[in-house]
């Protein structure tokens, strides 16, 4: 299943770079191969009950997937690993923590025939200042300008923030040339896109959409598909499976059971797929509460759970369990801490949880696991109704904690209330997604940054836990300026060891991506010996994927 990422910003994927250059080309977003052509069909787009005409690639009011591929961005970072792939740039570099300064891809062309040029993205940047509405990503609330000198682009920071380049990376450039005649682009629904990807818009309609290919495309020689159609997807979860159980679509992205039976089988000569972690499921203490707050409740709680039963219950097994790190192993191996016992893993250990318990003040009495008041220890789990596999989680979770002697309810709620009780810090303990941007400056800052820690009855976009700690605060800020490998390392080793020694998210399991691929028509598909991206179908590593396709 496909989940929201509400608990976490904008994708936002950053590679923290190694030194003062970065922006090399992991892929160089070609391919090679076979003489290109043929329809390329893409499970994803949902409507209410029908798809809706918008190629804005700003405003969330399309969930229009082919606009990943009319729209390019400067590079587009890996959420595997922080890798960069080039489209309108060909690197960056930063001159001081502060500065920024993109290089901008010579020859390129909007697909109605007019010049790319450096003034297209100071444009758009200036557009996202002027309007606040369509700066989904929060970019200017990180810069003070943005400028053109010849083939370079320079954007300086309010701040040192040196992991942001990643977001600056991915915004879609748009034309200035067409988008500044736009009275509002706000309300722009955008039915005749002209952009610089691969890809235009060809026919379009309620149940399916189709795109060509871009005969101006920069690199339009090593684009295999010669048309791109995204039928329209059903609400429900269930129809979904069987249309792709059926072989409808060359890539999709759907939860099955049993991948082999419901899908491999169907047709093993050409049928693959790939389940890469994608993010990590954790439980959310509300910190604000007691005894949420005491450090040795939380590692009580952390030393209770059997993980791979939970990640058994929840995706089959698919996924593995989650290193207490904050690190996705192993696509962030070379992040971690070596000094982590056992990678940050932690086996369910009942002894050890009861004696945690016992440091906060709990212990175990008739079978509940009662405070020095008597008063028993209770948790009520949120979660969305709709997502199974969390409930599967959390009802394990239940479980496990009750044999512990904590009292635990599960609260199944539609996502909307679920969300708006995360954001206001009204919940006692969520399911939720930490994670998974390939960065882990931008997963720890989303989790820890005291910033966000807002007042209950106050929404945040991050840190629904409210996590506050100068140390990590500073650790967070030292690792958004830093600009040599070892001072890199050492920031994170520093907030590893806070996620690992005062769990201020009890990480579970891996949260996993749903790739299935045909090689009927293509391959060049992600996978576990070629990981360049997460088999995502719904986000800018549609472009990336596409991008690296060829004819089969």
């Amino acid at each position: 299943m496909r989940h929201p990422p509400h608990l976490r910003s904008a994708f936002v994927c950053a590679a923290v770079a190694t030194a003062l250059v970065a922006g090399v080309s992991a892929c160089g977003g070609t391919s090679t191969g076979s003489t290109a052509g043929g329809t390329l069909t893409i499970q994803g787009d949902t409507g209410s009950p029908s798809l809706v005409e918008n190629f804005n690639p700003f405003t969330s009011a399309t969930e229009l997937h082919g606009t990943y591929l009319i729209y390019a961005p400067l590079e587009i970072p890996s959420p595997v690993d922080g890798s960069y792939t080039q489209f309108l740039a060909t690197g960056f570099s930063f001159t001081n923590p502060t500065t920024l300064v993109y290089t901008i891809r010579k020859g390129v062309k909007w697909s109605d025939g007019k010049p790319f040029t450096p003034a297209d993205v100071v444009f758009t940047f200036n557009l996202l200042k002027k309007y606040p509405a369509l700066d989904g990503n929060g970019v200017w609330s990180q810069l003070s300008s943005v400028s053109a000198a010849g083939n370079d682009v320079t954007f300086t920071f309010k701040a040192p923030n040196v992991p942001f380049a990643a977001t600056i990376a991915q915004t879609p450039i748009v034309p200035e040339h067409i988008w500044s005649k736009i009275g509002n682009p706000t309300k722009f629904t955008n039915t005749h896109p002209v952009g610089t990807g691969p890809f235009v818009l060809s026919s379009f309609a309620p149940t399916q959409y189709t795109l060509v290919k871009n005969p101006l495309y920069w690199d339009a020689a090593s684009i295999a598909p010669s048309k791109v159609v995204f039928p329209a997807q059903a609400t429900n979860q269930a129809t979904n499976q069987l249309a792709v159980s059926s072989g409808q679509f060359d890539w999709s992205y759907t939860y099955l059971p049993d991948v082999k039976k419901t899908y491999i089988d169907r047709d093993p000569k050409h049928n693959l797929y790939w389940f890469p972690p994608g993010g990590t499921i954790g439980l959310y203490l509300n910190l604000t509460k007691s005894p949420n707050d005491n450090t040795d409740f939380r590692q009580g709680i952390s030393e209770a759970l059997d993980r791979t039963a939970i990640a058994q219950k929840a995706v089959n097994g698919y996924m593995a369990q989650a290193s207490l790190s904050g690190l996705i192993l192993p696509n962030l191996q070379k992040w971690l801490d070596p000094s982590l016992p056992d990678q940050g893993l932690i086996t369910q250990n009942t002894s050890a949880a009861l004696a945690s318990f016992a440091k906060a003040g709990y212990s175990m009495h008739g079978g509940k696991l009662v405070s020095s008041s008597g008063t028993q220890a209770s948790l009520t789990i949120v979660m969305p109704n709709s997502f199974t596999d969390w409930v599967a989680a959390a009802t394990e979770v239940k479980n496990e904690l009750s044999a512990v002697g904590i009292s635990v309810s599960l609260d199944l709620p539609q996502y909307a209330q679920y969300s708006s009780e995360i954001q206001a810090g009204t919940f006692d303990a969520a399911i939720g997604g930490f994670g998974g941007t390939g960065s882990p400056y931008t997963d720890f800052n989303d989790a820890l940054n005291s910033s966000y820690a807002a007042p209950i009855n106050t929404p945040t976009a991050n840190n629904f836990e409210r996590f506050k700690s100068t140390a990590v605060d500073q650790a967070l800020a030292t690792l958004a300026s830093a600009t040599s490998p070892t001072a890199e390392q050492a920031a994170t080793n520093k907030l590893e060891e806070t996620m690992y020694t005062t769990v201020p998210i009890v990480l579970l399991y891996y949260g996993g991506s749903w790739g299935l691929f045909s090689t009927k028509h293509f391959i060049g598909w992600p996978s576990a010996s070629d990981p360049y991206t997460l088999p995502t179908n719904y986000n800018n590593a549609l472009l990336t994927v596409v991008t690296h396709l060829r004819k089969a």
